[in-house]
C-alpha cells in the first residue's frame, strides 16, 4: 500500500513493500465486526470510496484504513447486539437450533432460514450441509451459479422478505445496508478471507461476555459459568484450527 490514503480498490500492483490483499480484507472485516459486536457504534455506509487505505506508519507492510463520510452511523442497543451475536455464532458454527432461537429474539420465527440467507447472501442449505460436515468453510459469493440461486430466492420469497423487513428491529435495516457494502468490498478484493470466521470470532466473544454478565447478576452457579466458557473455547478452537490449516494451505 502507498504511504498516502487512497481507495483500497486502487491499490497498486503488489510487491514486497506493499500490503497483501489478504491483510487488507481481514482488517476491513475485523474493523466492522468490532464496531458491531464490541462497541455498538457502527459506520453503516462502508462503500469503496469511504474506505481509504495506506501502509501502517509503524508496521511496515501492514495496512491501515481510515473511514470517511461519517453521516450514517447507528448505535446498537445491547439487547440487539446480543441477539445478533448469537445469530452469527449460530451461522458460523452451523447450529440450526441456535440460529432459530436467535432469530426468535429478533422477532423472526418461521422465516429464520430466510433471515440467515439474507445476512450471508448464501443459501440456507449451505448451513444445513455444514452442520453435517462440521466445516467452517463457506465458498465466496462470486460464482454465477451462487448469484442465480440468490436471485431465485429473492424472486420466490419477495413477499416474505418484505414482511420480514417490517418485523425485524429498525437497527437491522442499516445492518443489511452495511453488510451489502462490505460484501462488495470483499468481492472487489477477491474474497481472500473467510468473513464468516472473522465474524464468528467477534460474535462468540460478545455472546460469552453477555452470558458472564447475566450470570453475575443472578449469581449463577459455577457449572453454568463453566459451560459458557467451554462453549466459547470450543468456537475459538474450531476457528483457530481452521485458520491454521488455511495458512498452511496457502504457503504450500
Amino acid at each position: 500500500c502507498p504511504r498516502y490514503f487512497l481507495p483500497f480498490t486502487k491499490m497498486n500492483k503488489r510487491d514486497d513493500n506493499l500490503c497483501q490483499t489478504r491483510d487488507v480484507a481481514r482488517l476491513i472485516s475485523s474493523v466492522f465486526n468490532s464496531q458491531i459486536f464490541d462497541n455498538g457504534f457502527v459506520h453503516c455506509d462502508p462503500h469503496e470510496a469511504n474506505v481509504l487505505l495506506r501502509e501502517h506508519p509503524n508496521k511496515k507492510g501492514k495496512p491501515q484504513i481510515v473511514l470517511v463520510d461519517h453521516g450514517l452511523y447507528k448505535t446498537l442497543d445491547s439487547d440487539f447486539q446480543e441477539a445478533y451475536a448469537r445469530l452469527w455464532k449460530g451461522i458460523v458454527m452451523a447450529d440450526v437450533g441456535g440460529i432459530k432461537s436467535a432469530c426468535g429474539q429478533l422477532g423472526v420465527h418461521k422465516m429464520y432460514p430466510l433471515l440467515a440467507a439474507m445476512l450471508t447472501s448464501r443459501p440456507f442449505d449451505e448451513v444445513v450441509e455444514r452442520s453435517q460436515t462440521r466445516s467452517l468453510d463457506a465458498a465466496p459469493v462470486n460464482g454465477g451459479g451462487d448469484k442465480a440461486v440468490i436471485r431465485g430466492y429473492a424472486q420466490r420469497y419477495l413477499k416474505e422478505i418484505i414482511t420480514m423487513l417490517d418485523i425485524v428491529p429498525r437497527q437491522m435495516l442499516l445492518i443489511f445496508k452495511m453488510n451489502d457494502c462490505l460484501r462488495h468490498v470483499d468481492m472487489a478484493l477477491g474474497s481472500p478471507v473467510n468473513n464468516l470466521v472473522v465474524a464468528g470470532r467477534y460474535a462468540s466473544k460478545r455472546v460469552y461476555e453477555s452470558d458472564q454478565e447475566k450470570h453475575k447478576q443472578i449469581n449463577g452457579g459455577v457449572l453454568v459459568l463453566m459451560r459458557s466458557w467451554l462453549s466459547y473455547i470450543h468456537v475459538l478452537i474450531r476457528i483457530n484450527s481452521y485458520e491454521m490449516f488455511s495458512r498452511l494451505s496457502i504457503t504450500q
